[in-house]
This record gives C-alpha cells, sequence and structure tokens, in this order.
C-alpha cells in the first residue's frame, strides 16, 4: 500500500496489509490462494482467534460459522470461501469487538492481556481503535461524520487518497455506504458501514496481489 510510494504507511494501513497477509498465509497451504477450505480455515481459527474459539462451548463451531458465509458473496456453498467471505466475518466480530468497547467506561476500555495476542487480534483491535480516534470528536462516538471521516481518509489513508485524480473521491467514497446498513444516508457512517468501505478497499488490494502473483 503505502510503501509503494516510499510514504511511511500508517496504522490503518499496516493493519489492512496484515489481514490481507494473514489469509494469504493460510489460504495458499493447499494450493488456492485466492480462497480458505475447512481445514485452512479451521487452522486459522485456532491459530489467529483461538481466544475466540476456546470460549466457544459448541464442538461443531468452526463449522457452522464457515458454513455462515460459504456462498455470501459468490452464491457458491462449496466449502471454501474467498477473500470478502472472509472479510464478512471478521468484520462481524470487529462490529461486536467494537460495540462492547463502547458499553465499557473508559477505565476499562484498554484491558491489560493476560494472553499475547496473535498477528490477526492486534491488526483487528487497531482497525476498532482508528476508528474510534476520528468517530465522535463532534458528538456520537459511535458515528463517524463527513469531517471525522475526510480527517481520516487524509491521515491513515493518505497514499490511497492522494493518488485519486476525482477531487470529490472523499465524498463519493462516504456516500457510497451511508445508510448501507441503518437505512439512513445522514453524512454520518457507524462502525458497519465504515468496514464495508475498508473491505472493499482490502478485496481490491488482495485482487491486485493475486492477479499479480499468477502473471
Amino acid at each position: 500500500m503505502a510503501h509503494m510510494n516510499k510514504i511511511p504507511p500508517s496504522e490503518m494501513e499496516r493493519s489492512m496489509e496484515k489481514i490481507i497477509t494473514i489469509f494469504q498465509r493460510y489460504a495458499d497451504k493447499e494450493g488456492n490462494q485466492a480462497t480458505m477450505n475447512s481445514k485452512e480455515f479451521e487452522t486459522f481459527m485456532n491459530t489467529e482467534l483461538g481466544s475466540f474459539t476456546k470460549n466457544q462451548k459448541d464442538p461443531q463451531i468452526l463449522k457452522k460459522i464457515m458454513k455462515s458465509v460459504d456462498g455470501g458473496v459468490d452464491g457458491k456453498q462449496d466449502g471454501e470461501i474467498d477473500f470478502q467471505e472472509f472479510l464478512n466475518l471478521i468484520g462481524g466480530i470487529m462490529v461486536a469487538c467494537n460495540d462492547a468497547l463502547l458499553k465499557c467506561p473508559p477505565s476499562k476500555q484498554h484491558p491489560a492481556p493476560t494472553v499475547k495476542p496473535t498477528d490477526m487480534e492486534c491488526a483487528m483491535e487497531s482497525i476498532v481503535r482508528v476508528f474510534q480516534h476520528y468517530a465522535g470528536k463532534k458528538g456520537e462516538n459511535d458515528q463517524m461524520d463527513y469531517t471525522e471521516f475526510e480527517a481520516f481518509m487524509r491521515t491513515e489513508l493518505k497514499s490511497f487518497t492522494d493518488n485519486q485524480k476525482d477531487p470529490n473521491i472523499i465524498r463519493k467514497l462516504m456516500e457510497s455506504v451511508d445508510g448501507s446498513t441503518d437505512g439512513r444516508q445522514d453524512r454520518k457512517l457507524n462502525f458497519q458501514e465504515f468496514m464495508n468501505l475498508i473491505g472493499g478497499l482490502m478485496v481490491a488490494c488482495h485482487c491486485a496481489f493475486v492477479s499479480q502473483f499468477k502473471k
């Protein structure tokens, strides 16, 4: 991402790139680097999100989780999930984490971890923290208004923003996801709408990576 233009990557860019890299690490174990099969997905969950997996009482939880997203994008329940389906799952977990953090008193929002977090957990938490850093500066702490979104884009995704020829790109990006989850086009983004946008950018980056690798 940012390193292509010799600009030090922001925290957001590092986290987005890390998630793409981690997906590739597990998807590429058995051939098709564009998708994760059930075995690769199970290895990913037990390794990268083990703290979540170990707290589940249902021994079939991983199979059920994969089935819940398998085919959600490409319409094919084929025992494999592509990167966008993977992000749908990860995004859902992050939405739940964001909601839980907002309900915590400030004194408990930065607990010391009892176990060292994995790379995936660090990347996911970082994206949640970045959203919370920019959202709510003028009111609602669970919403990012246009001014806050513009500040986020020009700071955290500067390399992307600066390379766009359309001077209205930031406004158009916000309009493209505003209201996509709550049905209200109010020039504000909740975290899920924010993740719809970030997920779309990551999918584009992942597709470009896979296409370049195939050449």
